[in-house]
């Protein structure tokens, strides 16, 4: 007797090509997870380095009370705005003397340095790559700002903004200013700000 013939059929090129396209859409959907998670932590790493740059300024201006006006940069972009570089290069054409590193400071040099420092922070100047102006340090764009808003109490606003990844919710109209109008959007502009309490100018410790 003859055995049974079983019917047999094998995948057609059409089933061959489903599946692939099947598989494809669904490796096309990981991969953008994960350009989400990697743009995600990009920006959080961003957040955590600017809060970090906004916390050293408010130590250091807690640090030298005597002197907390000469800190007041103000919100407008300019040559000598932390973030753009000037009042390092400056900084660093001073002898050591004029760093305070030889000799002493009055407070309102003290805060000026301590400014110029902190410019170099916000650029990256830490971190260098085959040469002093190919930097590979500090976030996108970042500008600092230290502002009093009420010039009758001793408050002050220490601010670093920089640049997104990409648009999101704009920062409060209440909040500073620092950096407004320079990342093409408001919605791509990132701001953080800590509020400083100091001494009453002429009080104790003032």
């Amino acid at each position: 007797m003859k055995p049974a013939h079983r019917s047999q059929r094998g995948f057609t090129l059409l089933e061959v090509l489903i599946s692939l396209l099947i598989l494809l859409i669904g490796l096309l959907g990981i991969a953008v997870l994960m350009l989400k998670g990697q743009r995600a932590s990009f920006e959080g790493y961003q957040r955590q380095q600017a809060l970090a740059m906004a916390q050293e300024m408010a130590e250091k201006i807690r640090s030298n009370q005597g002197a907390v006006a000469a800190y007041v940069t103000g919100t407008t972009d300019g040559p000598n705005m932390p973030g753009r570089g000037g009042r390092f290069a400056t900084y660093q054409a001073l002898s050591d003397a004029g760093k305070c590193w030889t000799a002493d400071c009055d407070a309102a040099n003290m805060a000026q340095n301590h400014l110029a420092t902190w410019d170099g922070v916000l650029v990256g100047a830490s971190e260098t790559k085959d040469a002093a102006t190919n930097r590979v340090g500090g976030i996108i764009g970042a500008r600092g700002c230290v502002e009093r808003p009420d010039a009758t109490q001793p408050i002050f606003w220490v601010s670093v903004a920089w640049q997104g990844e990409g648009d999101t919710v704009a920062p409060d109209a209440t909040a500073s200013a620092c950096g407004a109008g320079l990342y093409g959007t408001a919605a791509r502009r990132r701001l953080v700000t800590l509020r400083v309490a100091t001494c009453l100018p002429g009080g104790p410790g003032c």
